[in-house]
């Protein structure tokens, strides 16, 4: 036990002691003096006996019950205090959270449509240079494709010009062979020099 409890019950013990002393005097001295009369209220050592045992009963429930039950209810009161207290912070903590939550939601958003406008401006981009570049690169190929064509169309030409000059002197070396004399064959030549010279 407590100091304090040992002192509470031992103040506890003597007010009782003093009490049941009194009261076996008080009851003595009423049988020596005879019965008193009976009424409602009796001014006599009675009553003080019961103002004594009325105030002994206060200061021991004022001790033992009042005390610690406004120090219990004070406790609570704190106790409760606090709770609000941390529930307000709380409270308010999870309204910042959810508010720096839902700026980074923003935030992230915002970030998405950002990336997602970049990807879409440069894919636009690249299928634009890839355009140009199959347009440039289609553009040369045909004009490669015209050029080898003219050379060998050239070619061709010149080619049919050689052949048919050579199958034009072969039938006409026949047919001069056969009909023409030595001063025909010489002004045919001539001539066909005269006609290569010019360019036919």
């Amino acid at each position: 036990m407590t100091k304090d409890r040992i002192r509470v019950i031992a103040v506890a013990a003597c007010f009782l002691g003093l009490t049941l002393f009194t009261a076996f005097s008080v009851l003595a001295a009423e049988e020596a003096h005879g019965a008193e009369e009976v009424g409602i209220i009796n001014l006599n050592r009675t009553l003080l006996i019961q103002a004594v045992n009325f105030l002994i009963l206060i200061v021991v429930l004022h001790r033992f019950l009042f005390k610690p039950l406004t120090q219990f209810l004070a406790t609570r009161a704190d106790g409760i205090k606090r709770s609000l207290e941390e529930a307000k912070t709380a409270r308010e903590t999870a309204v910042q959270t959810q508010k720096e939550y839902e700026a980074q939601i923003l935030a992230t958003r915002r970030e998405a449509a950002a990336l997602r406008e970049l990807a879409v401006r440069e894919v636009e981009e690249e299928r634009q240079r890839l355009l140009k570049t199959s347009r440039e690169e289609a553009a040369r190929l045909v004009a490669e494709a015209k050029v080898q064509i003219e050379q060998e169309v050239k070619r061709a030409k010149t080619e049919l010009r050689a052949e048919v000059v050579s199958l034009s002197l072969g039938v006409a070396e026949r047919v001069i062979a056969r009909s023409l004399t030595d001063d025909d064959h010489r002004r045919l030549a001539e001539q066909v020099v005269a006609e290569i010279g010019s360019g036919r």
